[in-house]
Parts: C-alpha cells; sequence; structure tokens
C-alpha cells in the first residue's frame, strides 16, 4: 500500500518536474518498486519509501514558482544526488547490513530537506544544512565501493552514522533554533571530512591524516549532539512508550547480527527455530511488555511478547551513553527516559543515566 502510494506520487511529481528531472524521477520509481518483494527487510523498506517521500514533497517544491530560483538549483542538485546514491546503496553489492546502515544515514539526511524549503529558516543555517546534506549523501554512497582501507572503515561508518544523528536531532520539531545552529556548525565540519576521506582522489597518506581529524571532531560532534537534544522540552513518556520509541531506534540503527547475539536469550520458540532476520519495531503494551515486529529468515513477518527490564538491559550494553546519541539522534531521549523510569524500581540500565566508566 505505502509502496503504491510512494509511486502514484512520484509519477504526479514527474507530470510536473522541469525535464531535466524526468529520468531521476523515473529512478527513483524503480527504486521504490526494487523494495516491494519479500524478501527485502522492513526496516530497508521503510528507508526507501521515507526518502523517496521526502524527496517528493522537494520535487513539489521545485515545481513551485514560489521558490527562489537558487534554493530551486539547490534542490534540484541535491534530488539528483540522493537519487543516485539511493540507487548505488539499494544495489545487490555489498552486504545486507552495510546497505541497511546507508539506507538509514540517507533517509536521516533526506528528513533535513523541510527545513532546507522552509522560509523561515535562517540562511545561514540553510547553508550548512545544504552543504551537509551533499557532502553525506557522497560519503554514503562512496562508502559502497571500498575506497576506504579495511582499518578506517569501521571509525568511518561509526561518523557517519553519528553525522544522520545531528540531521535526525535538527530535524526534530523539539531541538531550539540556536542549538540547531550549534549542532549544524560542528556537523558541516564532520561531513565534509567524511566527504575528502571518501573522495577516490585523495592520497592514502591524506586519508590516514584526515581520519584521525574526523575522530576529534565527531566526538565534539557526538558532545553537541547531547547537548542540542537534551535542550528540548518534550512531554514525559510513560515507561511503555519511552521504551518502544527507544528500542525501535536501537532496531534501526544497530546491526541485525549484533541484536541477534544481544537478544538470543529472550527469543520466543519460534523466532528461535527460524532466526531472525530484521528486528524491526517495538510498539507499548503496557509498562512492563513491548510488542516486538520483526522477520524471521523465512520471510514471514510475526511479533511476539518482550518484557521490557531485560529487554533494555540487553540493549544498553549494545549501545553504551557514549554511543547513544551518535547512533539514535533524538530518539537517545527516550532511552534515557526509560533508564530513569527503571532506576526508580532499582533496575540499573547500562551507562545510560551516567558516563562514569566511559
Amino acid at each position: 500500500m505505502e509502496i503504491d502510494e510512494a509511486t502514484k506520487t512520484l509519477n504526479k511529481e514527474k507530470e510536473r518536474v522541469p525535464q531535466e528531472l524526468v529520468p531521476t524521477v523515473e529512478t527513483l520509481i524503480t527504486i521504490v518498486r526494487a523494495v516491494e518483494g519479500p524478501e527485502t527487510s522492513p526496516q530497508d523498506r521503510q528507508g526507501v519509501i521515507e526518502s523517496t517521500e521526502n524527496l517528493s514533497t522537494t520535487l513539489a517544491a521545485i515545481s513551485d514558482p514560489r521558490t527562489p530560483p537558487e534554493l530551486r538549483r539547490e534542490l534540484t542538485s541535491i534530488v539528483k544526488q540522493v537519487a543516485s546514491a539511493l540507487e548505488t546503496v539499494n544495489g545487490p553489492q555489498g552486504a545486507a547490513e552495510e546497505r541497511s546502515m546507508s539506507l538509514l544515514v540517507v533517509k536521516r539526511t533526506t528528513s533535513t530537506l523541510d527545513l532546507i524549503r522552509n522560509p523561515r529558516t535562517p540562511q545561514d543555517l540553510r547553508a550548512h544544512m545544504i552543504a551537509i546534506v551533499k557532502d553525506t549523501t557522497y560519503a554514503a554512497e562512496r562508502s559502497q565501493d571500498g575506497t576506504q582501507a579495511s582499518s578506517a572503515e569501521k571509525k568511518f561508518s561509526n561518523s557517519l552514522l553519528a553525522d544522520s544523528s545531528s540531521q535526525d536531532i535538527m530535524h526534530d520539531k523539539g531541538t531550539p533554533q540556536r542549538e540547531q545552529e550549534k549542532i549544524a556548525k560542528i556537523t558541516r565540519q564532520v561531513s565534509a571530512l567524511l566527504r575528502k576521506i571518501s573522495d577516490p582522489g585523495t592520497s592514502q597518506d591524506e586519508r590516514s591524516r584526515l581520519t584521525k581529524e574526523l575522530d576529534e571532531k565527531t566526538s565534539r560532534m557526538k558532545d553537541q549532539q547531547e547537548q542540542s537534544a537534551s535542550a528540548q522540552k518534550r512531554p514525559e513518556e510513560s515507561l511503555g512508550k519511552a521504551a518502544a520509541f527507544c528500542t525501535s531506534a536501537i532496531f534501526e540503527s544497530i546491526s541485525e547480527s549484533s541484536l541477534a547475539r544481544a537478544l538470543d536469550k529472550l527469543l520466543p520458540a519460534q523466532w528461535e527455530t527460524e532466526g531472525v532476520k530484521d528486528f524491526w519495531k517495538a510498539e507499548e503494551k503496557s509498562d512492563d511488555t513491548l510488542d516486538v515486529l520483526a522477520q524471521l529468515r523465512n520471510d514471514e513477518h510475526t511479533h511476539g511478547p518482550f518484557e521490557v527490564i531485560p529487554l533494555i538491559t540487553e540493549l544498553a550494553e549494545l549501545v553504551p551513553h557514549n554511543r547513544l546519541f551518535g547512533s539514535l539522534g533524538a530518539s537517545a531521549l527516550s532511552c534515557e527516559q526509560t533508564a530513569a523510569y527503571l532506576d526508580e524500581d532499582g533496575v540499573t540500565v547500562g551507562t545510560w543515566l551516567t558516563k562514569a566508566g566511559e
């Protein structure tokens, strides 16, 4: 249903966009149709659908005569680049987990397009965000071609994910504008480094030097992410709701193999027999129990109850405090809220409420 809707919207935009964008829209339609089959994980399908929805509203802005010409040119360039990146990262090459992570990066990156289009967005902030989108998309696409030396791949991948988390925090409606501006400045520095490192023309010596700088800038960016996200005034969620948001964000951001190892002892018997292909998301049942949706290795879609305390404490071991905001973006606040509730009951949730030992 979502795929049909996304395709219908893109076909409608294809009739209105400038001629130079018609092939790009056709590429996007092909990409959406490619994730229709049962072999595509729900997470990957959702990533493609949400990315193309974000691009569809951008295409509408490009076709709108009220959009300033300079902004229209920038948006046109971004749509072409994102479509190319989506086509590459959703291709058959590369490991499934790398593809899922790249799709998450693209999805988060395209989510900021509504801020870029918004006439109320300050010009400096818009300029930062345009640069971040272009650099991040370039790096996500190039990360599929093996440009990185193997020793630097993990650091690069972690910085790329953290870069996308900044965009998630910037896009979050609760983030104050002054915090958006602070996080945009440091994230632009990180995205520029990611682009240079992933450029095939960068020498190995230069890449090594830039990787050290990337580590330092990424660390600064993560500190800013926590500060900017924590400046939000959020309504207090129930334990069940906070735990569901937190769990869903971790399912989206952490590799399936890591999740499978961490949750092995918590699986329902049927899941254990088949094996899990994709932990998709969690929904609130009560403050004690979440309904977890998953796809098994035989491509069956299923769901089952998981107790909040053992589930959350296992997940907290996977994502310690120093990775929380860099991996999950604004959803990290729900994890901290969950930990605060459980702490009141005497349950310690990893390092989520403390930086001790990091």
